[in-house]
């Protein structure tokens, strides 16, 4: 563990929350939102400060942020998965609209 982890974990984990931000909406995409300039504020003060890293509690801050930051990736696959789900469907039922059209055609 290197004096900065901290600063880097924390920019990292305000990239991750301002990417879910815009993939969201409503009071998650808020929530999201005041996270990332909490965080962002954070790294600067990481940044400019003396850490010392060999303390217990920077060793949990390290911790973690980096179950924070796994965690916000397997939130943005999931996103990921649901707009793939979404655009299926869609697809899908642009497909049977069509289909239904030249079934209504022979059936008149």
């Amino acid at each position: 563990m290197d004096s900065h982890d901290l600063a880097e974990l924390l920019t990292g984990l305000a990239s991750r929350l301002n990417n879910l931000m815009v993939d969201t909406s409503g009071a998650v995409s808020r929530q999201c939102s005041d996270l990332q300039e909490t965080l962002t504020g954070q790294a600067l003060a990481a940044i400019a400060k003396d850490l010392d890293h060999a303390t217990a509690q920077y060793a949990a801050a390290v911790n973690a942020l980096t179950e924070a930051t796994q965690e916000a990736d397997a939130a943005a696959a999931a996103l990921d998965q649901t707009a793939r789900s979404i655009e299926a469907v869609a697809k899908v039922v642009k497909f049977a609209g069509q289909a239904s059209a030249l079934a209504a055609g022979v059936l008149a």
